[in-house]
């Protein structure tokens, strides 16, 4: 790190609290370590809680608005809020001298706040592609989506620069909010995993001498995800005649009695603070042939990046901004949104029993993560875009 870099003052924006590894599911946390390895000195402004606001809102939500309406109102991305969150964090920024403000998705805080800082705001999509898909932005009030995107846009007039994990994030950004595609750039996010193996480590995969084939699927949801296309690739190998595991971390099936094969594995959580949980997980990925993760919907799968320092190669589907994390047919494969589980079957089987296509593949996940899909070189890419649009000075 340079003397100059050193000296970079940058406030970390967000109503949560960064050093919280749950916040943003660990993003800010790796954003704020990997500002303050590469950028300079950096500090937290949040946690901002707004305890009654939440709570009358949640209330109205309960009691009157969807008994009558049978919908609801996202009473913590609104404007009430983001009013509340510009006069707290003014109050903050008024006596500090920043370079820079950090704000990771941070849209309801910045959209009314004034200063004169540069602020960079950091996100895995806009809510334009969200809202009436995911799930956490479904069966909203008209007036709420109006608001929501309302919010967003003021957001991103206010950023100074707007960093996105995926073209498809940023490609949404210009066209449905009109954002100058000057202010945008594109750098995938870096994996989140606290202790990933070393090169060696990772390159030098077990051998299968026994055949089996070794299917990891980590996620939080298991519809999202594509929990049951990924039981459906299991049946299907089994079916093909490969000796197929798949372990599922982080989720279940709400039925989880009728998946019955006997290579179907589920641990609904594992805790990362635990090491004995710790330890397993670490094993999972080192042990694991393929990422399995059929997503029907998806921003930034940071697990991808934590598989691919394993140098495991992820088996998925092309949709949202997960291009952006994979390169096909070099640290993964990305399959039609339309396809299968005998689909994803057949593409896990050809490269399980091509050992040499397998093992360049391994190579190449590896080589994605220590080039692109770690936090120090989001950072670092960052910095130089800000130093080329002069928005900080030469580090």
């Amino acid at each position: 790190m340079t003397k100059r870099s050193q000296s970079l003052r940058i406030g970390f924006l967000t109503s949560t609290d960064p050093l919280n590894r749950r916040s943003w599911s660990g993003v800010h946390y790796s954003i704020f370590r990997a500002a303050e390895r590469v950028l300079g000195s950096v500090e937290a402004l949040g946690p901002v809680p707004m305890v009654w606001p939440l709570r009358i809102g949640d209330n109205l939500n309960r009691r009157l608005i969807k008994p009558l309406t049978g919908k609801r109102y996202h009473y913590s991305w609104s404007v009430v809020l983001a009013k509340l969150y510009a006069r707290t964090f003014k109050r903050k920024l008024a006596n500090k001298a920043f370079d820079l403000l950090l704000a990771p998705a941070s849209f309801t805080e910045i959209a009314y706040l004034d200063t004169t800082t540069p602020v960079v705001y950091i996100e895995d999509s806009t809510l334009n592609q969200l809202i009436d898909f995911y799930p956490g932005l479904m069966g909203l009030l008209d007036v709420s989506k109006k608001e929501l995107n309302f919010i967003e846009k003021k957001a991103l007039i206010k950023a100074s620069l707007i960093c996105y994990s995926s073209e498809w994030a940023a490609h949404s950004a210009v066209s449905d909010y009109g954002v100058d595609p000057n202010k945008v750039v594109v750098i995938p996010f870096g994996s989140n995993y606290p202790h990933p193996p070393t090169r060696a480590e990772a390159i030098n995969h077990p051998t299968r001498s026994n055949g089996t084939c070794h299917l990891l699927f980590v996620g939080g949801e298991w519809g999202r995800k594509g929990g049951d296309i990924a039981y459906d690739t299991l049946v299907a190998l089994t079916e093909m005649g490969v000796d197929a595991r798949l372990t599922v971390v982080g989720c279940k099936p709400a039925d989880a009695a009728r998946y019955t094969h006997p290579g179907f594995r589920l641990l609904p959580f594992l805790n990362m603070s635990v090491p004995a949980e710790a330890a397993q997980l670490h094993q999972l990925f080192s042990e694991a042939d393929f990422f399995l993760l059929p997503s029907r919907a998806e921003c930034a799968a940071i697990a991808f990046a934590d598989a691919n320092s394993f140098g495991v190669p992820v088996i998925t589907t092309d949709v949202g901004g997960i291009s952006s994390f994979i390169k096909q047919g070099t640290n993964g494969v990305m399959l039609p949104l339309t396809s299968t589980g005998q689909d994803f079957a057949n593409t896990i089987r050809h490269l399980f029993q091509h050992q040499e296509t397998y093992t360049q593949m391994r190579w190449n996940a590896r080589q994605q993560y220590e080039t692109t899909l770690n936090w120090d070189e989001w950072a670092k890419q960052l910095r130089d875009v800000l130093v080329m649009r002069n928005i900080i000075p030469a580090l």
